[in-house]
């Protein structure tokens, strides 16, 4: 572009500079949240709590025990397993295994477990066993 072409342009106008101002303010605190938040954002490892989160439900043969497993850390956890013991009179009559794969901060899974003896009448505990570090 030359040197007379820039000469023939208008100035620009005060909504044009307001335009401008504004456009780098937003970009300006966009920038900085972002960086404020990398900075003093939440870190610490998985704090894992598995749970039931339903009524027993029986269907075709089989006592359903729905479950969640949260993610109260800041960390994420990788290949969580969450175990199922089912006692009657002190005694392991069933257990059972699942794998959530990925479990970020604050988080939340749902499954389910099945029995096919009713869960309701015996001591049921569901909890988190182990997990890795992604």
């Amino acid at each position: 572009m030359s040197d007379d072409a820039r000469d023939d342009r208008p100035p620009r106008t005060t909504a044009e500079w307001w335009t401008f101002a504004v456009s780098l303010a937003l970009v300006a605190g966009v920038v900085g949240l972002v960086v404020l938040s990398w900075a003093t954002g939440p870190s610490g490892p998985p704090v894992l709590v598995a749970r039931p989160s339903g009524p027993v439900v029986l269907e075709g043969g089989h006592y359903r025990v729905p479950f969640e497993v949260r993610n109260d850390g800041a960390d994420a956890a990788d290949q969580v397993q969450v175990v199922a013991t089912l006692e009657f009179g002190g005694e392991v009559v069933a257990e059972g295994e699942q794998s959530v794969e990925f479990l970020s901060g604050g988080e939340t899974e749902k499954g389910a477990f099945l029995f096919r003896r009713d869960p309701t009448r015996g001591e049921l505990t569901i909890d988190v066993a182990s997990y890795a570090v992604p």
